[in-house]
């Protein structure tokens, strides 16, 4: 009977009750800081209490203590690769920035590498510091009381002795004219234990945006930044990679999962659909039961810190739930490690992963995660898309790449510029085409007539193009990155056959490899002499044979036509869209055309191309026009180009899900029907359904009189990219989309249902909507936007009223449309633009004339546009939501 623990806990309560005694007395307000103290008072509930009192119940704990943890560390693989360590970082060298620093003893070995890094005990030792050095500014990090810190262990715990003597040492920084920086990656649960502290310096740096506005109100100035993680590549790599390497899921969240526990066990649950393999990392300590949930005790494994390394780096997959879904800034670190050491994501959904990390798999349901699990049909398939997270994450987000952030924010200017020489032999033509298409921007070109020893002095790395390889665009930039993670003088492409991800002491292609210009001479680089010793293997990707070209698909008999709109989005199409259309069924039953409205950035060239080559099912068309404004004119291109007698559509940054299309394919096997409609799950800072009313479920309900439907419904739309459509109902009908308007598949599904003869309405999503994407066309809101509305409400009011529907949506929706989407949007233009936007708004309103308006805001924002008080309608409708 552990009567001491008990006892120790309701003097913890007494304590706080004298002290809020005196506070009550002095009738003081409740600081954040004391409501921080309350919830860190420990719990005197009957669960947590009975086993320190009740023999029979401790004795029972600890006999189902011991099995589960002798259970999990049965559980842990005998044969773990042994972990293969980096050799530094050839790329990067320690900045010429003095910091103090106060936080986690990791982020201090990390910044010990990055920048000087001085370390102290207390106020005294850092006013020592300032006699001998000029020091750029003092950096605090926030640290719980679980982590090991420099000095000032208790932090994270207001009134304590640590925070009141942090809180001196601000001061003395402030007298010494050091400049005091906070960084926090805490912001999920913690703010309130770090709010008061960061309002003291002069500069905060937070990885949730959500946050900004109240870190400004607190701290009372701006310079508050948003500063996401950033990995440390010598911890976390891909060396190694390729071997021992096996199909398990590892769950590496922290327990317990205070939020979206539920998503964890779907993924779970998915993922043993799938005959995955499936472990879950338990917590540390052996003296308390875990606080996984139940349905996972399973799949526990007890590993110690390097264990729990190996295994992590021997699973292709991770799966991590994260606890904030819509921060458009903040993801969970282990995703980001995940990536750099080449293993493939699964998780819940992020707005920061999705608009970050395409190449993540973000599942809604367990059917999803299945799908996903079981969507690589070789090793090499799957390693090559685990090889997108670690270029992803070595060219964007390293901790070298935030700190050059911190520093600019700073006004200091020290990112960090390697410079590429890229020698052409053969065909410098054709070669200097393939360099104008490299990903790397820090480069410059020479054909091998031209060099000389002085052009090796100008750059940090050199190459060399051969006319017998065809470069790809990720060519250089996957090999520069293999210099950040290990430090060696030259980086290879493998031979057939050959080891990859690992340290090598020879090359067999000068033209496939990139040197350290610093430890080779042009005889290196015409072979004359051999460089041997000191080398890096990546992946084969990035290069294909030098007498490949790039031919069209030829047809096929197909039995659906993929209709996919791009438009500068080539990293959400290879990544979301496409790769979700992988997973379907009938993925080879399929003709998948990609439809260009005229990209501007190579990239989206790049990736369609890529396409066409890896798949003899997909088809292009590009106009190269700079764009039309809309997806209208790329989906009715696709339209007139599909072969087949079905068609669908689906968005690039888009993903189908629930194996959907085959379903509503098979549905549409009925000649009767003229189209088949399932549902979208809409994913924002809030999960949402977007699904038609009276569907029947788990079933299809067939809709005799499709018209009638749609006026009894007041008008609701649905996405068309829920939709399989009978090509020859639109040819008949002659329905196109409205080209350059915005929102034009809501008129589209809206003219479908009024010709329609027999629809089938299917309980079953079919595709997840990302709302959130950075760019995305409805989420970026500026004049064109509202011209592009004005297109569409125009050619509304003529087809309604073609279809004598008009008078039925003026009375059913036009004015609620209006309030709960034009006005809402208004809100979000640019102050510059407010007068204009209402004058197009107006526009809109003059289409559906006559109009007798009842809803008191539209009422009234015609009234005073046409009472010429612009001034009065901004107060109302854009400043009163500032």
């Amino acid at each position: 009977m552990d009567v001491k623990t008990t006892l120790r806990d309701v003097q913890a309560h007494i304590k706080w009750l004298k002290d809020e005694k005196e506070r009550i007395k002095g009738n003081d307000r409740i600081t954040g800081d004391e409501l921080v103290l309350i919830d860190d008072l420990p719990s005197l509930s009957r669960k947590t209490q009975q086993p320190h009192l009740d023999d029979v119940l401790g004795a029972k704990r600890l006999q189902q203590l011991e099995m589960e943890v002798a259970a999990a560390k049965d559980r842990l693989p005998r044969e773990l690769p042994a972990l293969v360590e980096s050799n530094g970082s050839g790329y990067y060298e320690k900045t010429d920035v003095h910091i103090a620093f106060v936080g986690p003893v990791r982020r201090a070995n990390e910044l010990e590498r990055i920048c000087h890094t001085h370390l102290f005990e207390n106020v005294s030792g850092f006013l020592e510091i300032t006699e001998t050095e000029k020091l750029d500014f003092l950096l605090i990090s926030a640290a719980l009381v679980e982590e090991e810190t420099t000095t000032f262990h208790h932090m994270g715990t207001p009134l304590s002795h640590s925070r009141h003597w942090l809180e001196k040492l601000i001061i003395q920084a402030r007298r010494k004219e050091v400049p005091v920086v906070f960084e926090t990656t805490l912001d999920t649960n913690h703010f309130d234990r770090f709010s008061s502290l960061a309002a003291k310096a002069d500069y905060i740096f937070t990885s949730n945006e959500e946050r900004l506005n109240d870190y400004m109100e607190e701290a009372g100035h701006e310079r508050v930044f948003v500063i996401r993680p950033g990995i440390d590549p010598i911890r976390f790599n891909p060396i190694g990679m390729y071997a021992g390497r096996h199909e398990t899921a590892l769950v590496t969240n922290a327990f317990p999962v205070h939020r979206f526990m539920n998503d964890l066990t779907m993924l779970a649950e998915g993922v043993r659909a799938a005959n995955k393999p499936l472990l879950v990392l338990r917590e540390r300590h052996e003296a308390f039961l875990s606080e996984a949930p139940q349905e996972l005790h399973d799949a526990l494994v007890l590993a110690d810190e390097t264990e729990a390394e190996q295994l992590k780096r021997a699973s292709d997959w991770i799966l991590h739930v994260n606890e904030v879904k819509g921060s458009p800034t903040m993801t969970e670190t282990s995703i980001y490690e995940a990536q750099a050491r080449g293993n493939l994501v699964i998780t819940n959904y992020n707005v920061a992963v999705n608009n970050d990390f395409p190449n993540a798999f973000i599942a809604t349901s367990a059917l999803d995660a299945k799908g996903i699990l079981e969507m690589f049909e070789s090793k090499d398939e799957r390693y090559e898309h685990q090889l997108l997270g670690v270029r992803n994450i070595f060219s964007n987000h390293t901790m070298y790449d935030r700190f050059s952030e911190m520093l600019f924010a700073l006004g200091i200017d020290k990112k960090v510029r390697r410079h590429v020489l890229v020698i052409g032999r053969g065909d410098t033509a054709k070669l200097e085409a393939q360099f104008e298409r490299q990903s790397y921007p820090y480069k410059r070109f020479v054909a091998e007539t031209d060099l000389t020893e002085a052009d090796l002095l100008s750059v940090d790395y050199v190459t060399v193009f051969d006319s017998r390889h065809m470069y790809l665009d990720y060519y250089v930039e996957d090999l520069i990155n293999a210099f950040k993670y290990t430090d060696s003088s030259f980086v290879t492409k493998p031979a057939a056959g050959q080891v990859e991800h690992d340290f090598v002491d020879c090359y067999t292609d000068v033209a496939l490899t990139v040197f350290k210009a610093a430890d080779v001479s042009i005889d290196h680089l015409t072979g004359e002499e051999t460089l041997s010793g000191n080398g890096y293997v990546i992946d084969r990707f990035e290069r294909l044979d030098g007498t490949d070209e790039l031919v069209e698909n030829e047809p096929g008999a197909y039995k659906l036509s993929m209709i996919v709109p791009i438009y500068n989005n080539g990293r959400y199409l290879y990544n979301k869209c496409f790769s979700s259309l992988r997973r379907s069924s009938m993925f080879d039953e399929m003709e998948i055309w990609l439809v260009d409205d005229g990209s501007t950035d190579s990239e989206t060239a790049s990736y369609i191309e890529r396409l066409v080559r890896k798949y003899p099912n997909v088809y292009t068309y590009a106009f190269n026009d700079g764009g039309s404004g809309s997806a209208s004119r790329p989906r009715n291109k696709g339209v007139e180009l599909a072969t087949t007698k079905f068609i669908a559509f689906l968005d690039p940054d888009n993903e189908a899900v629930n194996d959907g299309y085959a379903e509503l394919f098979r549905i549409m096997e009925d000649d009767s029907l003229d189209l088949a409609v399932g549902s979208m799950l809409k994913l924002a800072s809030r999960e949402a359904m977007i699904e038609l009313n009276d569907l029947e479920p788990d079933s299809v309900k067939i809709l005799d009189d499709p018209r009638a439907y749609l006026l009894e419904h007041n008008f609701k739309v649905q996405s068309i990219q829920t939709m399989v459509i009978r090509k020859s109902f639109l040819d008949a009908n002659h329905l196109a989309q409205v080209i350059g308007a915005v929102g034009q598949d809501s008129l589209f599904f809206q003219e479908m249902f009024l010709r329609a003869e027999r629809v089938a309405l299917v309980d079953l999503t079919i595709h997840d909507y990302y709302a959130a994407v950075a760019g995305s066309t409805v989420n970026t809101i500026t004049k064109k936007y509202f011209d592009k509305c004005v297109i569409r409400e125009t050619a509304r009011a003529k087809a309604f009223a073609r279809e004598g529907v008009l008078d039925a949506y003026r009375d059913s929706r036009f004015e609620y449309f209006f309030e709960m989407w034009y006005l809402v949007f208004l809100r979000r233009s640019r102050p510059e633009d407010f007068n204009d936007n209402v004058e197009k708004l107006y526009t809109i309103v003059e289409q559906y004339r006559p109009l007798e308006l009842t809803r008191p805001l539209v009422k009234q924002f015609v009234e005073l546009h046409e009472a010429g008080q612009q001034s009065e309608l901004k107060r109302l409708y854009f400043d009163a939501y500032l």
